[in-house]
């Protein structure tokens, strides 16, 4: 099955959908940086009341870079995701930036929008460059070749292809002429055919409820994405993920993956600065439980290109690791130790994001009615927020830091605790007396939750400056600890 349609710009301005026959509009809506068509919007809302499928795509000038263009394509059709194909009109002067610029266009889109969209490009143009990069990034194709030359005609949907479509086995749109002629418009059209049904439309389309191909679903638009730049660390960690393989390289506990786009984790890379022994075990779907021993930087932990995700790991090392993993529907998990799991196993949910560091300090606390509870690393928060529960107190492993405190404790004020170790606990337990006022001198920043004002500012362990309050019977609640 197919349909047929057209594509337009201001080139049309005053064509009234309502009389042109068309199955399908694909309409401009930008150009470069700077370009936006004014009709577009008037005939995509015709459109789709007259129940017709749409699309809107960029006409790229190779001016900047392809991802700023893709940037202002995307600024000026985002309320279109999810409604309307996307392309990219890849001619004129832009061809001459060559694939990457076209695939940084295409692979920004599809970060931003989850949405897989086309290029538009003429026949010489598909054979006269190496697509293959494009074509293995899963970027259908929209062929524009003139079987006929410019010979005037109508739709016809069994046009022969012209020149064949190069790298790619087919191709979803075909334009086999610019001298088409439909009544309700007096000019030349644009005509197209589109290889596929409504259905198939809404699935290019990325809209809701068109049937997934892929067993985790349809990526999604929204949600965050991790920061796009290569960074190295005390431990250093890539995320391969769903449609765009291994993203940049992460470090010392920032995101890896992507968070509520339905994008799985296929593999990962971890590699450790100190060099230590490390291995990972990872929970994969249909697979299960695999060790893989002393892993290394450049070593794949899981698989690629077997739509297989990953849905655990545990890292057991030498070192003094914290990490956590962030799944479909379950969110962050908790920050566990080396040798826990972090994820969710056997449950069917892809893990989509994690963070892996190496801690600066270990501190636990003991709360009002809860007790201790366990070592946490400088990235996690000691005791609890919300719940009108004192901290009592404290109890830190400084690893290798060297770490001076003095707390205001109720009813006995000040005291100086100097140089602390593993053995030292900052406060008072089976007293219920509350923690009011803390100052620290080390190598890193603090904040407190005060009771009733919530958490104050990030402030520098340096020795002089104090977080909290005294003479007022105010508790801390929780505090947090950060490099600086």
């Amino acid at each position: 099955m197919s349909m047929n349609g057209i594509d337009i710009s201001n080139h049309q301005a005053g064509l009234n959908l309502a009389k042109v026959p068309c199955d399908f509009v694909i309409c401009k809506a930008t150009e470069g940086t700077g370009f936006v068509d004014r009709y577009c919007d008037g005939w995509i809302q015709k459109a789709l009341q007259l129940g017709k499928k749409v699309g809107v795509y960029h006409f790229a000038t190779g001016g900047s870079s392809g991802v700023a263009e893709a940037d202002f394509f995307y600024k000026n059709i985002k309320g279109y995701v999810g409604k309307a194909i996307l392309v990219l009109d890849w001619e004129a002067n832009a061809v001459n930036r060559g694939v990457a610029y076209a695939k940084a266009f295409l692979d920004r889109i599809y970060q931003l929008t989850g949405v897989k969209p086309l290029i538009y490009m003429s026949n010489s143009v598909v054979h006269a460059y190496d697509w293959s990069s494009v074509v293995n990034a899963d970027y259908g194709l929209w062929n524009a070749g003139y079987y006929a030359g410019y010979e005037t005609m109508g739709y016809n949907p069994n046009a022969p292809l012209y020149g064949g479509t190069g790298k790619w086995k087919a191709c979803a749109l075909y334009q086999y002429t610019s001298s088409g002629r439909l009544s309700g418009w007096n000019g030349n059209l644009d005509l197209n055919v589109f290889y596929g049904d409504r259905a198939a439309w809404d699935k290019y389309a990325g809209t809701a409820g068109a049937v997934s191909s892929d067993p985790d679903g349809d990526i999604r638009s929204g949600g965050t994405m991790q920061e796009r730049k290569n960074e190295s660390g005390d431990v250093t960690y890539q995320a391969h993920v769903r449609g765009l393989g291994f993203l940049e390289s992460r470090c010392d506990g920032h995101i890896a993956g992507s968070t509520d786009q339905n994008r799985r984790i296929e593999a990962m890379k971890v590699g450790l600065k100190s060099g230590a022994y490390m291995d990972i075990m990872v929970h994969l779907k249909g697979i299960g439980d695999k060790l893989y021993k002393n892993v290394r930087e450049n070593i794949v932990v899981g698989t690629t290109g077997q739509k297989r995700r990953m849905e655990a790991f545990k890292i057991i090392t030498e070192e003094i690791l914290r990490y956590r993993a962030h799944n479909k529907t379950y969110g962050w998990g908790a920050w566990v130790s080396q040798g826990e799991w972090a994820g969710v196993r056997c449950k069917g949910k892809q893990m989509e994001a994690f963070q892996i560091y190496k801690p600066m300090l270990l501190v636990r606390g003991h709360v009002q009615s809860a007790g201790w509870g366990g070592y946490v690393g400088d990235m996690e928060t000691v005791g609890t927020t919300g719940k009108g529960k004192r901290l009592e107190a404290l109890q830190f492993d400084p690893l290798d830091e060297v770490i001076e405190c003095s707390a205001h404790i109720q009813g006995e004020g000040w005291v100086h605790y100097g140089v602390i170790t593993k053995d030292t606990i900052i406060g008072t337990v089976g007293q219920a007396d509350r923690l009011e006022c803390l100052r620290f001198k080390g190598n890193f920043e603090f904040r407190v939750h005060i009771q009733g004002s919530g958490w104050t500012d990030w402030t520098e362990a340096d020795g002089i400056a104090t977080l909290g309050t005294t003479g007022q019977a105010l508790r801390i609640e929780a505090i947090q600890f950060r490099r600086k």
